[in-house]
């Protein structure tokens, strides 16, 4: 927490005056309900002289001290937004505690506390949000308060930007997970840190944006979170359960998660035709009910130590598994040249991995303006994919086909950054390095993968003036892939960013970003493994793809009024050699696989709305929407799509109870040679808090849907015809039940130095793999 100590201590000293006698005055402000008062500006006056003062504010615990005041008669006087000011006079001839201070509610001043611009503070790269005591009782853990930012949503444990890009989790400075944060109390967060330009060395990830919580000061004792996600009509859940201990400097933590879906309505139905060799083959299956399930668990155990304003060092050892299994039963009227035939379809595939995982991080400052961090995590992957598909004619195999799959991955990153902090400016220089090592098991021989990418980078982003901001960094990106033929292919891009901002005011500003990115092609993309989908149409991965090249232009605006937020946005995407699906044809079987289109571009125009109707705040109103215009070139074929997103989202909280309800269009976009979508979906949730930091939640999930539904469709291609409609209909109407409970026991640490519970434990390093 150095950016808050470094406020602390300033503003202490700007408001010293030499001479003053040694006495001490301290003490804690609260808020009715006993919550810390954060940032809350403390001056002691003298009465003689009002020109004499000193001052501080109040740090995460709500805890001030002020040293060396002579004896003699004075005022305290403690202001707050939102808060009626308190002023008391008193004598001073030896130190004094006022001990707890508590400050009323200024209820004429209550609505602007949540909106207004003084709860976000802007800075270079970022902007800094603090959630009021109120706010924080709105969300059940500090997973659901991330929802507080602009342009983030919160589903299933998973947190996203309402236009589908991931987003990436940092708790004080240390990578994290969203599972980290659904156990974690809203009450013990400090601060969100919201970049929503990811910095550079996240530029190649796909981000919409990097999250940093900052946490309280960490207590000597422990704390327990569980949340946990059930269905009670479906076999549907999400379950997280963390147990934390504290001493000293170092922090102790075991996390067990758990996904499980149960269904036995799975509905797969399929058109397809295409033509090879003079013939012609046309089918129609209609799925019957079927069964598809899977389990998803992690298991970890981590270790912290952290001297603030010195060093961080976390590690973490995990174990990932899934196990999934999907079946399939279609009626087939299949017809070749105009003959039609009568058949039943059986598929069956299931795939399971284990992953155990080592993650280690460590950050050291140096003097305050050196900053050197490290990173690394190695993963081992363990897999196996089965998949049999068989059609029969009167009780007799007329076709089947099947691939069996056995990986065995290792992987390794290693990055190091270091940052020099100037009076306006912050350097940067990194370099990261990926290692894949894959070997298929299942083939004697051509059946190893190997992949190295280093990626060096040099930055610098700091402030023009008031009104300014750029970033403005250069990257090289080096890949080397072996492929199971015993091919090397080497390739070397070159990766600018440059972001630039204006602000305008105090609550808006205008920016302009352009990066260059890569796109590196899976190792399940460059694996041959041949199967055939239908009697002459076959899938298979491509061991000769090579890395695509991506050029982004965005144009964003955002202001901030007390109760309306808005945020537009202009974007343009260049992918030379996308990687996607493609459609060939080698006169004897149409092939399904990935390749490397000519380009694909994008248009998108997008505009987000937040308003909060009431003075008290206790209505949120959101909309996203965006259009957007696709263009994909391949060979000889070039073709376009158009598309729309519309979420509009409601939360109402009061006092103890709150209400949610979501709904999101369905979006089709192009994927290479395909047209895929994302499903339509909408929620309705109550939640109600009888006590402190618990929450019980009761929803439902698709109301007045027949079934989740999915369609997969070819595009741009007259090689083949086939539309894939996948449906739950367990999904429809699904009622679950959220429980959200934390608690913590010990104590709080010794309060040896006030300075060192007013440290800020955010880092100020974004590195995450």
């Amino acid at each position: 927490m150095k950016r808050l100590n470094a406020i602390f201590l300033m503003l202490c000293a700007l408001y010293a005056v030499p001479a003053w006698s040694l006495h001490t005055v301290k003490g804690i402000i609260k808020d009715k309900e006993t919550h810390p008062v954060i940032g809350a500006s403390v001056i002691i006056r003298s009465l003689q002289d009002t020109l004499n003062h000193k001052g501080c504010i109040t740090n995460e615990n709500g805890q001030f001290i002020i040293e060396k005041i002579e004896s003699g008669k004075y005022s305290i006087e403690i202001s707050f937004i939102g808060y009626t000011d308190y002023r008391q006079e008193f004598e001073l001839d030896q130190s004094l505690d006022f001990g707890e201070i508590v400050l009323a509610e200024n209820t004429m001043l209550l609505d602007e506390v949540v909106v207004t611009a003084s709860m976000v503070k802007r800075f270079a790269d970022k902007k800094e949000y603090k959630l009021t005591n109120i706010e924080k009782e709105q969300y059940s853990s500090a997973l659901s308060a991330l929802e507080h930012l602009p342009k983030i949503q919160v589903i299933d444990q998973t947190v996203n930007s309402v236009d589908g890009k991931a987003v990436k989790i940092l708790i004080n400075g240390i990578p994290s997970t969203p599972t980290d944060l659904s156990v974690i109390s809203s009450e013990n967060i400090s601060k969100l840190d919201y970049y929503t330009q990811p910095p550079i060395q996240y530029s190649n990830m796909g981000l919409g944006a990097v999250i940093n919580v900052i946490t309280k000061e960490k207590h000597n004792g422990g704390s327990v979170g569980i949340n946990t996600q059930n269905a009670v009509t479906t076999g549907f859940g999400n379950n997280a359960v963390n147990f934390k201990y504290n001493w000293g400097n170092s922090q102790l933590g075991v996390t067990y998660n758990i996904n499980y879906r149960n269904y036995n309505k799975r509905i797969l139905d399929e058109d397809m035709s295409y033509a090879v060799g003079g013939i012609t083959y046309q089918k129609q299956k209609n799925g019957k009910k079927s069964p598809y399930a899977y389990e998803q668990q992690m298991a970890e155990i981590s270790f912290n130590n952290s001297k603030s304003d010195n060093y961080i060092f976390s590690t973490k050892l995990s174990f990932n598994s899934l196990n999934r299994r999907r079946s399939s039963a279609q009626d087939i009227i299949s017809t070749v040249n105009d003959r039609v035939f009568e058949k039943i379809g059986q598929s069956s595939d299931k795939d399971k991995y284990i992953s155990p995982a080592l993650d280690m991080y460590f950050s050291k400052t140096f003097n305050a303006k050196h900053e050197l961090t490290m990173n690394f995590v190695g993963t081992y992957y363990k897999s196996d994919y089965n998949y049999q598909y068989s059609e029969l004619s009167d009780g007799l195999t007329d076709f089947e086909t099947a691939t069996d799959i056995n990986l065995d991955k290792y992987s390794l990153i290693g990055e190091a950054i270091y940052n020099y902090n100037m009076k306006t400016a912050q350097l940067y220089v990194g370099s990261r390095y990926m290692y894949n090592n894959s070997t298929q098991k299942n083939l004697s021989s051509n059946n190893h993968t190997l992949t190295n990418e280093i990626y060096s980078y040099i930055g610098v982003t700091g402030m023009l003036g008031k009104k300014f901001n750029y970033s403005v960094s250069a990257g090289v990106n080096g890949n080397i892939f072996t492929t199971i033929e015993n091919k090397e292919y080497k390739f070397v891009y070159f990766r600018p960013q440059v972001k630039l901002s204006y602000f305008i005011d105090e609550s808006s500003d205008l920016t302009f970003n352009y990066e260059v990115n890569t796109d590196n092609p899976a190792v399940s993309s460059l694996t041959y493994n041949p199967y055939y989908k239908d009697a002459n149409y076959l899938f298979a991965g491509n061991p000769n793809l090579k890395p695509s090249n991506n050029h982004d232009l965005s144009l964003s605006y955002f202001k901030s009024f007390k109760k309306f937020v808005l945020n537009a946005e202009v974007a343009y995407s260049y992918d030379k050699d996308a990687i996607a699906p493609v459609f060939q044809s080698d006169d004897t079987n149409i092939i399904e696989t990935f390749g490397n289109l000519d380009n694909a571009q994008n248009m998108k125009a997008s505009l987000f709305l937040q308003w909060y109707p009431f003075s008290n705040n206790i209505l949120r109103l959101r909309l996203y929407s965006e259009v957007f215009h696709q263009i994909n070139a391949f060979g000889n074929e070039k073709w376009n799509h158009t598309g729309y997103s519309f979420i509009p989202s409601i939360n109402l909280a009061y006092k103890k109870w709150g209400v949610s309800v979501f709904y999101q269009t369905e979006k089709k976009s192009l994927v290479g040679q395909t047209m895929k979508t994302i499903p339509s979906m909408a929620s309705v949730e109550v939640s109600y808090s009888p006590i402190k930091n618990f929450t019980l939640t009761g929803g439902i999930r698709y109301p007045f849907y027949d079934s989740w539904k999915q369609i997969t469709s070819v595009s741009g291609t007259s090689l083949l015809q086939r539309t894939e409609t996948e449906r739950i209909i367990n999904n429809a109407n699904m009622v679950y039940i959220n429980l959200v409970y934390n608690f913590a026991f010990g104590k709080n640490k010794p309060n040896l130095k006030l300075k060192m519970q007013n440290k800020d434990k955010d880092s100020g390093i974004l590195n995450r793999y």
